[in-house]
């Protein structure tokens, strides 16, 4: 099992472990992470893949489905939708969002991985080659292959904008490793910090400026600063957020 596996397997068990949640887990791949949640007693688990014909669980249904389309579940279905390290491949990231919003329950949790394209080391390759890690080169532009292309790496800012506009408030973020060397990067987190609340202090909406104040604290935890992935956990509850027209 991987490494992220192993990290959101942790946070299910530690959050879920003595419940008894339906989970729909998203690309869910030849099913490492779903073997480890049966292995752990949940019993509730669906799954959907691009490719279900690599999915390896027979225990478990797994649907074909594009997350650039709606997905085939009705609304209020799941206690928690799991997203490992696919919303860097959609074209519809909102839309999506907004899928997840609607099969979950109420009060149900999202729980997203994606690359951490802001930590430190990312910032200081980008600096030198307009480039961030690891989408270190251009997607193709001659062949369309979103599966494996990470056409859309975000930035916390991003995907926080993404989840909150869709009523999936993110309660913990984390990440699944920091390695050693990237330690060194923690003597520019403070000047990192006092530059970006500078900026963001300069909001004038008072609803914005503290969710100004929270993001800057956010992206200088150490997860995200330091981390390989930014990892989220997002509850579905009621918003007031109005799209333009």
């Amino acid at each position: 099992m991987k490494r992220i596996d192993e990290k959101l397997h942790a946070i299910i068990v530690n959050r879920f472990g003595d419940k008894n949640p339906n989970i729909l887990e998203l690309c869910a791949g030849k099913g490492n992470l779903t073997r480890a949640l049966l292995d752990s007693g949940f019993r509730n688990i669906e799954a959907l893949d691009i490719y279900p014909e690599h999915f390896q669980i027979p225990e478990v249904t797994c649907h074909r489905g594009n997350l650039n389309d709606p997905l085939p579940f009705a609304e209020e279905s799941y206690d928690l939708v799991v997203v490992e390290e696919g919303l860097e491949h959609l074209e519809y990231q909102y839309r999506f969002a907004a899928e997840c919003n609607r099969v979950l329950k109420t009060g149900g949790s999202l729980l997203l991985s994606t690359q951490n394209i802001q930590n430190i080391a990312s910032r200081i390759k980008f600096l030198f080659t307009g480039f961030y890690a690891p989408a270190e080169r251009p997607s193709s532009e001659f062949e369309k292959n979103w599966a494996v292309e990470h056409i859309y790496p975000l930035t916390f800012r991003q995907l926080r904008h993404i989840l909150h506009t869709n009523g999936l408030f993110i309660s913990t973020v984390t990440t699944d490793h920091i390695r050693r060397s990237a330690l060194i990067g923690l003597l520019f987190r403070p000047l990192s910090y006092r530059l970006t609340w500078s900026t963001l202090a300069t909001e004038t909406e008072p609803r914005q400026l503290a969710a100004n104040r929270e993001i800057a604290r956010q992206i200088h935890s150490i997860s995200l600063f330091l981390g390989r992935t930014q990892i989220v956990l997002a509850t579905k509850k009621p918003h007031d957020y109005v799209k333009a027209v």
